[in-house]
């Protein structure tokens, strides 16, 4: 069996004894396959495709609908636009609540069979479910949410397995602990269905796997036709230093699952490498991310080779969380020390949770700051600021479930907003095109998870490099028809997303 490193450098083909034809299953298809979006097209939540065969029908995905979409309360709770009990089995590509957060809702309305994952999603997902559950009137019960993990079944990275019908493999996605492509073969076909692909280099995560054939493939588009940014991690740190050295306190709105272990892992490495100051406190107040931290330190053999070096130093003490004992756990908002301080707090839109509480705490003060770490969906409080908006509405929220309260304040910003880019989970366009560049064939291309100026933009340079590539509306049908091209060179594309900051001198 090859290891996962064999995926990413090329050479799990030969391994296997895949060759051109080996892609295919059956002599001769029953029907063409047909894919019918529902999710994620033209926007960058909702993950939902459905997959038509001769077996039945599968579902990769079954996710939230976030605040890109206008109106996710009511988005959320639509009736699926097919029958849930005629799913055969569900393939979760990864445990983010935009591709996993409506199952148990699918479960609820008599969705029956497997859900396959890996093993790291499968225990992510335990958490991510059951935040995204407490809303003021939630979207699914405890009976749905047992039921539905009753469900999943979690199977190994790089296998081949045929079940259900169908045949299936996952490989390494590179985007969050646990994310995985899903090859599957069906009816005289093979489809590729990404999920969300990571960039490059990216801390703690393996590369995403190179794939080099097939008849159709369903890959994301967030950030649309950008070029890759040189990625300076010791800029950051010293844009922190500057903070603190003028007596000030950063904020770093955080998603809480990976963004803030990328965070807490690059901190520690700025610290050891003498770039920030090893007695300024870094405090997490998400109990939902410090659970997350946890699995990820479960499953370290997930992680590349440098976390592995830099997790099993002298510097590593024993859990991930309590790196070098420097990362305090503060549950309440109240308890925002006087002195210069870090706080990684959830959320990384500034639309709820802990974040908006300490930006109304901070946003008086010139000498503090906000840094955005993370996507910013259109609508958000998070694009707003980025936009140059002074005058916002944050939410500060009591309490939880049925008994939370929210009120919305009115608040002026009179500190510092910079974004950093650096800690995106997904890949730049630029890397999509050259990854789709090296499949020696490939049918058509469809861009979904990014709003319709990004995916629109995305299928116009894919197209350029000689691909039958679109951006899906939603409900669209697709037929699966197996005519494939060798793709021309990738378009050279120019960084879009520039820093608002002059450089700070070492």
């Amino acid at each position: 069996m090859p290891t996962r490193r064999q995926f990413l450098t090329g050479s799990a083909a030969a391994s296997l004894g895949i060759g051109a034809a080996g892609w295919k299953i059956g002599a001769a298809a029953a029907r063409d396959p047909v894919i019918q979006f529902y999710g994620a097209t033209r926007l960058v939540s909702g993950s939902c495709h459905l997959l038509e065969t001769s077996n039945g029908q599968y579902l990769i995905d079954c996710g939230a609908y976030m605040q890109d979409c206008g109106d996710p309360e009511t988005w959320n709770r639509e009736d699926f636009p097919f029958d849930s009990r005629d799913v055969r089995a569900v393939f979760l590509t990864h445990a983010h609540a935009d591709h996993n957060g409506r199952l148990p809702l699918l479960y609820a309305r008599g969705f029956c069979g497997p859900v396959y994952c890996t093993d790291c999603t499968r225990d992510l997902s335990q958490v991510t479910l059951k935040v995204f559950e407490g809303d003021e009137e939630p979207l699914y019960t405890q009976d749905d949410f047992d039921g539905l993990m009753a469900l999943v079944e979690a199977v190994p990275y790089n296998t081949r397995i045929e079940r259900e019908g169908i045949a299936f493999r996952y490989t390494d996605a590179g985007h969050i602990l646990g994310s995985a492509m899903v090859e599957v073969w069906v009816d005289g076909r093979k489809i590729i269905f990404g999920g969300d692909m990571g960039p490059m280099h990216s801390p703690i995560v393996c590369r995403p796997t190179q794939h080099y054939e097939a008849d159709a493939v369903i890959i994301e588009s967030t950030y649309g036709p950008v070029g890759q940014e040189p990625i300076d991690f010791e800029d950051f740190g010293r844009r922190i230093n500057a903070v603190i050295a003028r007596g000030g306190s950063v904020l770093l709105p955080s998603f809480a699952m990976h963004r803030t272990q990328t965070i807490i892992f690059i901190l520690h490495k700025l610290v050891q490498d003498g770039i920030l100051p090893g007695d300024v406190p870094i405090i997490s107040d998400s109990s939902s991310a410090h659970d997350l931290t946890r699995i990820y330190d479960t499953y370290r053999e997930y992680y590349d080779g440098e976390a592995k070096v830099f997790l099993e130093s002298l510097f590593y003490r024993g859990d991930y969380q309590e790196l070098d004992a420097r990362v305090s756990l503060r549950r309440h908002e109240s308890e925002q020390p006087h002195e210069p301080a870090i706080y990684i707090s959830t959320s990384g839109m500034l639309e709820h949770a802990l974040s908006p509480k300490h930006l109304i705490k901070m946003a008086d003060n010139p000498d503090n700051a906000v840094f955005l770490v993370g996507y910013q969906a259109p609508g958000s409080v998070g694009r707003s600021i980025l936009e140059d908006a002074r005058q916002v509405q944050l939410a500060w929220e009591e309490g939880y479930g049925a008994e939370q309260t929210t009120r919305l304040q009115d608040v002026t910003l009179q500190l510092e907003v910079d974004q950093f880019t650096d800690f995106s989970s997904h890949a730049r366009g630029q890397e999509i095109l050259e990854w789709l560049g090296e499949f020696r064939e490939v049918g058509q291309v469809f861009f979904v998870h990014g709003d319709a100026e990004q995916s629109t933009g995305m299928a116009e340079q894919a197209r350029i490099m000689g691909l039958d590539a679109v951006a899906p509306m939603r409900d669209q049908r697709s037929t699966i028809s197996g005519d494939r091209v060798t793709p021309g060179a990738s378009p050279v594309l120019e960084p879009r997303l520039e820093r608002s900051y002059a450089p700070v001198e070492q």
